[in-house]
């Protein structure tokens, strides 16, 4: 859908974009939590359409992002689309008013983006059959909308919320072909146009009931749009390019001298018209009404978006957020933003506020010293992988590679200096609390030095001197190290080191108490407050020093992979899937009241690293795959609150038997999809039901009980108007209660 509506609004928009003061550009909101991008800018996901009223702009794309300019495409800002469905689809109705979708979803919005409601076509978004995913849909005003599907179905609204059913598409699933729709423009209340995948452009006067084929090319028509009431343009397969003169009723094909298929096309006015290609190479631009044709390639990544803001400025955005603009009509074009070169692994928060870095292959060390806005890319003095670095001051810090090697900087990275450890051992970890102490942790043991790397000496002491070593946490003034069997704690810089006792119970072996569980991460806030997540995916507690540890079942989970707190209230886990989404995709868990309850967040599409997430405080950070940096002073969270409560219709029975697990979630508009998880009885593993909730926020799980004590967890993830939630952990006991002594 790439089309124009015409009436002078690129004559005032030209005029609008001459008077535009420069501005610094806002860092990006993802749409479905709280989290802002640093790298790339303006943002890291693709975007696939971009529609203009004036130099009001928007651009939609893959999980769920939804962005809008009002400077023509020199910045740009995240909406709240409040899904991590692909959107495909969206039509700019006029500055303030914006429709879009893609998929199950469609959002609509009155007030400039500030907020949207639901366009209600399928009962569930998280879910519907592949014939009833949206094709195209355009709004003549905010009450007046046509949607497509791709089964060939269309409906008309004219209330924004009730739908009726018209005539199908010729040749489509619903006419009994198989045929797809791939585009839609009305030019009045009753009179549009649709294409389809064998060629056809079909045209109805009565808004539905009836339609009529006026263009047969035996290529897909992929879209189309008018540039004025007369003047209008439809692309496809093959280079085909496609002009009518006289209101649709005749269309003509134009050589445009180029291969490839064309997917989109979006107009300033009957002359200047781009259109963009399947593989996103190049753009396609006439400017003289289709006479001649131009192709530039703007960008090295592929861009599948292009429009324009005015006869003159084009914009055009697409692989990983990659955005130009042209101030020529393509002629020229300058890059908005940009990503660093090369991977990250982790990423490690400074110890002075706002400064944070991400190590990676190849020698390579991200850094940001303004909370996580911008990042640039330097390079360590070696030719292995980084695994690790400390900055104590944001000048002064040490970087471990891969091999063992250890080197430190007093330039914020600029140069620096190899150091010799005294062993050939490769450590795991780094820790320098200031910039004259620094140590290396394991595999065995401790090696410490305090005259800045000048020398190293191995730490003595039962505790640390033989033991396996992988990790450090920074525990406010105090330091932690483990491995997967041992966690030990100093509090004088790491000078000793004595014995964090784990969760569960020691055994006597010979003179030595064993307790084999597995450690995954730990996390220390100070020196006595802290959490250990463990290897089979249980989450703990503790507030003094180890001496006794609480499990903390409200994460719902076996799956999170690592984790990060700034207080004994405030943390993340990182998972990689929840509810209906089961493939790999970037996931959090969010704690605000010390780890009894947890709500998910969706950040990115991409896996976020074991290592990272950083909760900083006053800015948390954020890696998801290997190149996506993100920050938030939120705490993750965007929205209002909301409210999670499940219930059981007894907290004991004296026999196994099956119930319901019904509970409610406030505020609630319906179709909010809730997962419920359990656990049984002795066991780590959870299992979960995902539920539609109704219009009252109610919803219903059903379950069989097994002996002992069976948890429940309900976790809603947040939508366009609130952020996510977490249950209180639900307990029911099957067995006789135990008598009192």
């Amino acid at each position: 859908m790439r089309r124009l509506r015409w009436g002078g609004t690129a004559a005032l928009a030209a005029c609008a974009l001459a008077a535009l003061p420069a501005v610094a550009s806002a860092n990006v909101q993802v749409g479905s939590s709280g989290w802002l991008w640093g790298n790339p800018l303006p943002q890291g996901n693709t975007l696939r359409a971009m529609a203009f009223a004036g130099t009001t702009g928007y651009a939609v794309g893959d999980f769920g992002t939804l962005l809008k300019t009002t400077d023509a495409g020199d910045t740009w800002t995240g909406l709240p689309a409040g899904t991590f469905s692909n959107l495909t689809e969206v039509e700019a109705v006029d500055a303030n008013t914006v429709v879009a979708g893609g998929g199950c979803v469609a959002r609509l919005s009155t007030d400039g983006g500030q907020t949207f409601s639901r366009i209600a076509f399928t009962p569930v978004e998280s879910s519907c059959p592949d014939g009833s995913h949206l094709a195209a849909l355009w709004y003549v005003n905010a009450q007046h909308g046509y949607l497509v599907l791709n089964d060939g179905s269309v409906f008309e609204t004219t209330n924004g919320t009730d739908f009726a059913t018209k005539t199908a598409i010729p040749g489509t699933k619903q006419a009994g072909g198989g045929v797809v729709p791939t585009d839609a423009v009305f030019t009045s209340d009753t009179g549009g146009y649709v294409t389809t995948s064998d060629g056809n452009i079909y045209v109805t006067t009565d808004s539905g009931v009836s339609w009529k084929s006026v263009s047969t090319t035996g290529r897909p028509v992929r879209a189309i749009t008018f540039a004025s009431a007369t003047v209008g343009y439809a692309v496809g397969d093959g280079s085909l390019f496609l002009k009518t003169s006289d209101g649709g009723a005749t269309w003509v094909p134009k050589e445009i001298g180029s291969g490839q298929n064309l997917t989109g096309i979006r107009c300033a006015d009957e002359k200047a018209c781009v259109a963009t290609t399947a593989t996103g190479t190049q753009l396609v631009i006439t400017v003289d009404g289709a006479a001649t044709f131009s192709a530039p390639t703007p960008s090295t990544d592929p861009l599948f978006a292009a429009a324009f803001a005015t006869p003159l400025r084009l914009a055009a955005a697409g692989q990983q957020g990659s955005t130009v603009v042209s101030d020529d009509a393509g002629a020229n074009s300058r890059p908005i933003g940009g990503r660093l070169t090369g991977s990250f692994s982790r990423i490690v928060a400074g110890k002075v506020p706002g400064t944070a870095f991400a190590p990676g292959p190849n020698a390579t060390l991200g850094k940001t010293v303004d909370g996580g806005k911008t990042w640039t890319r330097g390079n360590v003095t070696t030719t292995a992988d980084v695994l690790d670095v400390s900055f104590p001051t944001a000048s002064a810090g040490y970087a471990l590679d891969v091999s063992g090697g250890l080197f430190v900087t007093t330039t914020g990275g600029g140069f620096w200096k190899t150091l010799d450890t005294g062993s050939t051992a490769r450590p795991g970890a780094v820790y320098a609390p200031t910039p004259t102490t620094v140590m290396v942790i394991g595999p065995t043991g401790v090696r410490r030095s305090v005259d800045g790397g000048g020398s190293f000496d191995a730490v003595k002491g039962g505790a640390v001197a033989h033991t396996s070593l992988q990790r450090v946490d920074r525990a406010g003034s105090a330091i932690v190290a483990y491995g997967i069997q041992d966690v030990i704690r100093s509090t004088d810089a790491g000078k000793t080191w004595t014995v964090v006792k784990k969760p569960g119970k020691y055994i006597k072996k010979g003179r030595k108490r064993v307790n084999r569980l597995g450690v995954r991460r730990v996390d220390f806030v100070d020196a006595s407050h802290g959490f250990l997540l463990d290897t089979s995916g249980r989450l703990w507690r503790t507030s003094n020093a180890g001496a006794s540890w609480t499990e903390l079942p409200g994460i719902g989970t076996s799956g999170a992979r690592g984790m990060s707190f700034s207080s004994a209230q405030k943390g993340y886990l990182v998972i990689s899937s929840f509810g209906d989404v089961r493939q790999p995709t970037g996931f959090l868990l969010r704690t605000d009241d010390g780890g009894a309850t947890w709500h998910p967040q969706f950040v990115v599409s991409t896996p976020i690293a074991d290592d990272g997430v950083v909760a900083g405080g006053a800015t948390d950070y954020l890696l998801g795959g290997e190149q996506s940096l993100l920050y938030s002073t939120t705490g993750g969270d965007s929205g209002a609150s909301s409210e999670l409560t499940i219930a059981a219709p007894k907290a004991r029975y004296t026999k196994a038997v099956h119930i319901t697990v019904k509970g409610t979630l406030k505020p609630a508009s319906g179709n909010e999809r809730v997962t419920v998880s359990y656990r049984r009885p002795g066991s780590t593993r959870w299992t979960a039901q995902t539920v539609n909730a109704s219009a009252n926020g109610s919803f219903t799980t059903s379950w069989n009980l097994a002996k002992g004590a069976n948890q429940f967890v309900a976790q809603w993830q947040g939508n366009f108007r609130a952020h996510g939630d977490g249950s209180k952990v639900l307990t029911v006991t099957v067995g006789k209660a135990k008598k009192k002594k």
